[in-house]
């Protein structure tokens, strides 16, 4: 396969991909064949560059970027067979932000729970905000309530999220905004026929509705920010969402996701939601991998809908 003219970091993570299809290696490493000489790797790279003009204006590299991942997304499309080459860790790296927000701001705790958010400051009054899967902190609930004046759906099944919320409430004003809770989760769950609402954690078999289904019960026309932390389920979920329409007509603003990368299957669900979230409007603007996760196969990916983009 050809490899366009692209900028360094472009180039590099195409040709990852290309060597873990043809078993080639980079230069300089070890091989059964004599590493390329660097002196023959910088006259090919001066053969790519000399033609194009150097990059002068952030237009430019913006477009430069955005070219790259759509190569990225066309070179796994013709070659399926190279994302089971992409292992562990590598998984992480193929995808970065395309996207520059103007003023994010990281909400929560300065660990695992803490979320990147778009220009926070012009969020609606009273802006909705979907969270799925709270786990042991919700430091992120109560700062876009709090800091931002959301009104914040916190949604978690799980039997020891439950037990903290012990009383008979529901809902509690946090600074400006509220924080209401479900103990409830979001599907399908997974993408295996038969299996899309059997949701069990801990033991427990826990009730799960789609994302449409969520906010016409609870009637909500618009959703501003979809928070998601939801240990695996979120390929399903978003896969159905984004099909179903249901994104696209709640007219979801961000997308705060962290993606499991644990299995190539699962890797190649997230390429595959990367490319419909592109076609849907959706760019990465911030990617923050999970400071917990020794493997380095759990990250957050915050997308923001293509008008927010300066």
């Amino acid at each position: 396969m050809k490899i366009p003219r692209v900028a360094t970091r472009a180039l590099c993570a195409s040709a990852f991909i290309l060597l873990c299809c043809s078993g080639t290696s980079q230069p300089g490493t070890d091989a059964k064949d004599a590493p390329v000489p660097f002196s023959q790797y910088i006259a090919s790279r001066h053969a790519e560059f000399a033609a194009a003009a150097p990059l002068r204006s952030p237009l430019a590299i913006g477009k430069m970027r955005l070219e790259e991942q759509d190569r990225l997304l066309a070179q796994f499309t013709e070659c399926p067979e190279c994302l089971s080459h992409v292992k562990g860790s590598h998984r992480g790296f193929m995808f970065d932000a395309v996207a520059d927000c103007p003023c994010a701001a990281r909400v929560g705790i300065n660990d695992d729970g803490g979320k990147w958010v778009c220009n926070p400051h012009e969020l609606p009054r009273a802006a909705v905000v979907y969270s799925f899967g709270a786990g042991g902190d919700i430091s992120f609930d109560t700062g876009m309530a709090g800091l931002f004046g959301c009104d914040v759906y916190l949604f978690d099944p799980s039997p020891h999220v439950k037990a903290r919320f012990p009383g008979p409430e529901t809902s509690w004003q946090c600074g400006a905004g509220r924080i209401s809770y479900a103990p409830l989760g979001i599907g399908p769950v997974s993408m295996e026929p038969g299996k899309e609402w059997e949701l069990v954690i801990q033991g427990a078999r826990c009730g799960a509705k789609s994302l449409a289904a969520i906010a016409r019960s609870l009637g909500h026309a618009r959703v501003d920010i979809l928070k998601m932390d939801i240990e695996g389920g979120e390929f399903a979920v978003l896969a159905q969402a984004l099909a179903s329409g249901s994104i696209q007509t709640l007219g979801v603003r961000q997308i705060l996701v962290e993606f499991h990368l644990w299995t190539g299957a699962q890797f190649a669900q997230f390429v595959a939601l990367v490319r419909d979230l592109r076609k849907s409007g959706y760019l990465l603007f911030r990617k923050e991998f999970n400071p917990g996760d020794g493997q380095g196969v759990c990250a957050e990916y915050a997308f923001m809908k293509t008008d927010l983009v300066p």
